[in-house]
């Protein structure tokens, strides 16, 4: 059986301001951005890889899925894990917008052991960051 994760979805207060971080200090890709602005979408996302993304819900989608979300709360955190040419870059970003690192961490993943540092999101969600040795 062959199962991996589709997305996260993440309530926020600011999707506009999540959008902002995940892409220009995280590095990731925006989809639906410019549909949502315009009223199109429901909700923005980011983009991780091909398979993998994250939706911010803004607080009318809270509402609106009412008991199918349980209530509105944001998970403990996603783990994103990068190949070493990406890591340089994303500590560069962090560096250049000023953002507060917690770490290096050696901790367990997906793929075995690598470095992680944990970072904050405009929101107050926890982003681990990770990089395998090996990659």
């Amino acid at each position: 059986m062959k199962v991996e994760i589709d997305h996260l979805t993440l309530n926020v207060e600011s999707p506009d301001i999540c959008v902002t971080f995940y892409t220009e200090v995280i590095g990731l890709t925006a989809e639906n951005y410019d549909a949502w602005k315009e009223g199109k979408a429901k909700f923005p996302s980011v983009r991780i890889n091909t398979h993998n993304m994250i939706h911010f819900f803004p607080p009318n989608m809270w509402e609106e899925l009412g008991d199918l979300i349980c209530t509105p709360g944001k998970a403990n955190h996603v783990c994103l894990a990068f190949a070493d040419k990406e890591w340089k870059a994303l500590l560069k970003r962090l560096g250049e917008h000023k953002i507060t690192i917690r770490g290096p961490f050696i901790l367990g993943g997906s793929r075995g052991t690598g470095t992680s540092i944990f970072v904050t999101d405009p929101e107050g969600f926890t982003i681990e960051l990770k990089t395998y040795d090996n990659d």
